[in-house]
Parts: C-alpha cells; sequence; structure tokens
C-alpha cells in the first residue's frame, strides 16, 4: 500500500477532521491538507496540477457549499482524482447525484478504523494501479512513437529508393507513360522501378514481396535497388543488356532470401523502335495488351522466386500495342461491388480506359477497399487525330501573362464551360510557371528564397512560351513549352521540399487534368482534359 500519497480533506468540522487525520495517519500517510471552507478548496484547486492531488475526502453537510458541487468542481477540474463522500445521511437521492457526478466511495461519518482501514488499502491500491496503468501508458507510447517514426523512415527510404523516371512524361509526341503507386499499409511490400534505356527503350519493373510487414518490404526495396544501381553502371558505360540484368537479379534476389521466403517480380524492356517487349515475369499478375478491339493477355512465364530457384525464361511479345499495362495484384485480386475480383471487370473496360486516371477512377468507384498494395505502370500511344483550335507565342511579362488568361475564355468558347474554367485556371498556373522558370529563373532554389524572403529581379529579357490547345471528340490537350532549362520531373515530384513549395500547383493541375505530361527536359507540358 501507498502511504505517499496527496490526501485533501474538505470538513466545516474541525472534530471530524481531526479523526479522520488520525486514522491516516496511523496508516502511515502524512501528505495530509484541509480546508474548513468549501470555497478556500475550490480556490485551491485551480492552482494546482493533474495528480498533485491523489483523494479527496468531502463531507455533504457545509455552508454556502455542499458537498455534491465540491466533488462537481473537483471531478471537473481532475477526472482521475479519487472522492469520498463522508455523510451521516442515509438518502437514497444523495448518493445517486453523487454517484451521477463520479463518486468513488462513500464512508459514514464516525466509521470504526478497521472498516476504515480497509477501505483505505482499497483506495491506496487503485491510486497505485492508476500511477502504473499511466506509466505503462507512457512506455507504450514510446514505445509506438519510435515504431511509428522507424516505420516512416523506412517509408521515406523505400520512397527515395524507388525511381521512377519515365511517368507523367509523353515520348515521340505520341507515346504516354503514367504510374500509379497506392500502398495499403505504412510499409509496402510492393517497390517499382521504371527507367529510360535510350531514346526507343524503356524499363519497368514491379516487385511484390510476398506476405506482409517489414520483411515483405525489405525483400522489395532491396531487390528494386540492386535492379537501379546495376542498370545505372550499364548505362555509365553504354553497356545495357537486358538478359544480363534479369541474370544478376535473379542470382542477387536468391541469395538474400530465407527458407520458405517468396518474392514475386516482373522485369519488363520495351522497345518501341522494334516493336517488341521483352520481359521475365515470376509469379506477376499477367500484363495486358490493347491492339485494336482485342486484349491480349501475357501470362506470367516463371513462378514465384525461392530460395533454390535456378531456371528461369525470358520471353518477347512483338507488335504494336495501342495500349499496354504492368500491375501488381492489388488491382486485380481486389475484389469489387458484385464480389468478384476487379480483374473481371477489368478485361471488359479496358478498352475505355485511354488515360490511366480512368482506369484508377473506375477501380476507386467499383473497389471499396485494395486487398494488397497498389502499383500500377501504364503505357498509351495516343492515336487520336486532333484539330488545333488555338496556337501563339506569348510574351511572358506579368501584364502580358493575366492580359492572355483574361482573353482566353472568348478564343475557346465553343468548348463546353467546365473544360474552359479547367483550361483558364489551368492555363494561368501553367504560364505563373513559365514566368518564374523561364524569366525570374527561380525554379532551381525557389524553396530557399521563399526561406530567405529574398527579392527576385527581372532580368529584362524577353522570354515567349509557345501555347496550342487541341481538339477531338474526346479530349481536349493543352500544350505549353517554354525555352527554359526545364526541370526534372520526377526528382520534383519525389523530393522532400515538393509538397511545401511546389505541391499546390502541380496538385492543382493534376486535379484539373484527366492526364499530365511532360517532354524528358521539363519545359513543355501536356494537359488532358476529358470532354
Amino acid at each position: 500500500m501507498r502511504t505517499d500519497l496527496n490526501i485533501v480533506i474538505v470538513d466545516d468540522s474541525k472534530v471530524a477532521y481531526v479523526a479522520l487525520k488520525t486514522m491516516l495517519g496511523s496508516m502511515g500517510f502524512k501528505n495530509i491538507k484541509y480546508f474548513e471552507y468549501p470555497l478556500d478548496y475550490v480556490k485551491y484547486l485551480k492552482t494546482v496540477k493533474q495528480d498533485e492531488i491523489d483523494i479527496v475526502f468531502i463531507d455533504y453537510q457545509m455552508p454556502v457549499m455542499n458537498g455534491i458541487k465540491v466533488l462537481h468542481y473537483t471531478k471537473f477540474k481532475f477526472k482521475d482524482i479519487i472522492t469520498v463522500m463522508m455523510t451521516g445521511s442515509t438518502d437514497s437521492t444523495l448518493k445517486q447525484k453523487a454517484i451521477q457526478f463520479g463518486v468513488n466511495e462513500f464512508m459514514n461519518k464516525g466509521i470504526d478504523f478497521f472498516e476504515f482501514k480497509t477501505k483505505m488499502t482499497i483506495l491506496s491500491n487503485l491510486r497505485e494501479y492508476y500511477y502504473e496503468s499511466k506509466e505503462n501508458q507512457k512506455k507504450l507510447e514510446i514505445i509506438l512513437k519510435y515504431k511509428d517514426t522507424q516505420e516512416n523512415l523506412a517509408v521515406q527510404k523505400q520512397l527515395k529508393i524507388i525511381e521512377d523516371k519515365i511517368s507523367n512524361h509523353f515520348y515521340d509526341e505520341n507515346l504516354i507513360i503514367d504510374s500509379y503507386f497506392k500502398p495499403k499499409d505504412i510499409l509496402s511490400g510492393d517497390s517499382y522501378l521504371t527507367l529510360q534505356i535510350d531514346k526507343n527503350r524503356f524499363f519497368i519493373s514491379i516487385v511484390d514481396g510476398m506476405g506482409k510487414g517489414i520483411s515483405a518490404s525489405f525483400s522489395s526495396v532491396l531487390t528494386v535497388s540492386f535492379m537501379n544501381y546495376a542498370i545505372k553502371k550499364a548505362l555509365e558505360f553504354d553497356d545495357f543488356d537486358f538478359e544480363r540484368v534479369v541474370k544478376d537479379t535473379m542470382k542477387y534476389v536468391t541469395s538474400i532470401m530465407l527458407d520458405n521466403e517468396a518474392l514475386s517480380f516482373c522485369m519488363v524492356e520495351v522497345n518501341i523502335d522494334k516493336k517488341c517487349i521483352k520481359y521475365l515475369n515470376c509469379g506477376m499478375p499477367p500484363f495486358y495488351i490493347l491492339q485494336g478491339d482485342e486484349v491480349i493477355k501475357i501470362k506470367p512465364n516463371n513462378r514465384p522466386i525461392l530460395q533454390n530457384t535456378k531456371d528461369y525464361k525470358i520471353e518477347v511479345f512483338s507488335g504494336e500495342f495501342d495500349s499496354f499495362i504492368i500491375a501488381s495484384d492489388g488491382l486485380f485480386e481486389s475484389v469489387d461491388k458484385s464480389e468478384y475480383p476487379y480483374f473481371v471487370r477489368f478485361k471488359k473496360e479496358f478498352h475505355n480506359f485511354y488515360l490511366l486516371s480512368e482506369l484508377i477512377k473506375d477501380f476507386k468507384q467499383n473497389v471499396a477497399e485494395a486487398d494488397d498494395d497498389t502499383t500500377i505502370v501504364f503505357l498509351r500511344r495516343d492515336k487520336i487525330n486532333y484539330q488545333a483550335i488555338l496556337e501563339e507565342n506569348i510574351l511572358l511579362t506579368k501584364e502580358n501573362i493575366e492580359q492572355v488568361v483574361d482573353n482566353l475564355e472568348f478564343k475557346i468558347q465553343k468548348l463546353p464551360i467546365n473544360v474552359i474554367n479547367k483550361i483558364v485556371f489551368a492555363l494561368n498556373e501553367l504560364l505563373i510557371n513559365c514566368y518564374e522558370h523561364s524569366v525570374l529563373k527561380i525554379s532551381k532554389n525557389k524553396h530557399e528564397i521563399i526561406q530567405k524572403e529574398e527579392k527576385i529581379e527581372y532580368n529584362g529579357e524577353n522570354q515567349f512560351a509557345q501555347l496550342k490547345i487541341l481538339k477531338s471528340d474526346k479530349y481536349v490537350i493543352v500544350d505549353l513549352c517554354d525555352n527554359g532549362d526545364g526541370f526534372d520531373v520526377s526528382k520534383v515530384l519525389k523530393s522532400e521540399w515538393f509538397n511545401k513549395y511546389h505541391g499546390r500547383g502541380i496538385k492543382m493541375l493534376k486535379k484539373l487534368s484527366d492526364g499530365m505530361y511532360y517532354n524528358q527536359k521539363g519545359n513543355r507540358i501536356k494537359l488532358y482534359i476529358k470532354i
């Protein structure tokens, strides 16, 4: 039993106080504070902090303020204080009110020492349990905080290792590439890698650590990290060979596998010039290719990788594609509203998904929650014939940008009003970005300028942006190019300061459009807006 508790007695009878203090003293309690007048206690209550009072004995019959009101003030300020109502009354209504306000115990005035000692021992043990629980809660919070910190650091590390160099880009005017990455939990078992090998070749890989938690995430991140390093080293010496990268990766992966661990992943080389796709698919979902109205399913050609896996196959798909999709099982195996795996619906609707955003929208509308991590890489040949409805060179000054935006609505008035509004808002944001990049030259150190509140000087040079607005029956494309230095799109999208300094503009453009694609240099953008 703890005897170092802080005890308060509120009783207008000094005789009752002395009797109570004597019994407490005989049990070893010494930290006792007495208030003859309830109002003095209420004032005192306002000055103390949490846990500076442990037990309060309250007399019911007191002038000016009765014990129920004192109890109310006490529990309102500190609900965890143990309260004991001292009364000689047998009125049940009194007890009901006291219980309603949270009293912990009743004691009769004139209680004998043996009964008092028994009840006081119980109350002291309850208070000791309260402190133990509070201490355990602090320890648990420290553990959870450490766990959350480590998981967040692991997520940051995973996102740093993941390289997505080809998404949100267009190539050869009509090839657009996009991706989607959505972990189910904080740590994702999925990792992916996209790189441009040369003008005509692209490398894509998705790795799915089978199982959940840190082990699965660790395996997938290590695999992607190795691929990334191996490919970049090969590119340094202009010596990339898909088959060799696959061989080295297989050797590495099996060397880090645990007993009974399995890893699914795919490695793909898309060659636009030769119109072929080399691939290794070890236990991942099938790839899907759209050629006209025909949906072609490319099944996995290998089982998931185990520690003792030695043999594997690389195969080649030959032919052009309109769309090509690679995805993890979070997309295809999640159950939709009809209680079927989503891939059943996907196969029927694939030809309707011209842009990745349309697939994601359909997936979210039909699947309440993905059953697993979801990673998608989507390639599309834009073969639609567009008609130019506006082409002009824009002088990048603040006054001219305002004038161009103000006059734009009239120039594209034949478009639907909702499309016009999106274009006006988007172009205003884009032209401001062009002004910052090409004229003010602040794109590379914008965050530093904002932090230091530096004054930005106009350099006096005439800079222009070329604007094209193209239209088809299905989409409007806003195509804007400036003659600035551009920027590394993938780096900006994942940089640590992105959300704080560049997030609003990019997020707004994504929200306004159905597809956002940059050229490799980063000084030209195409926004797709669905009509």
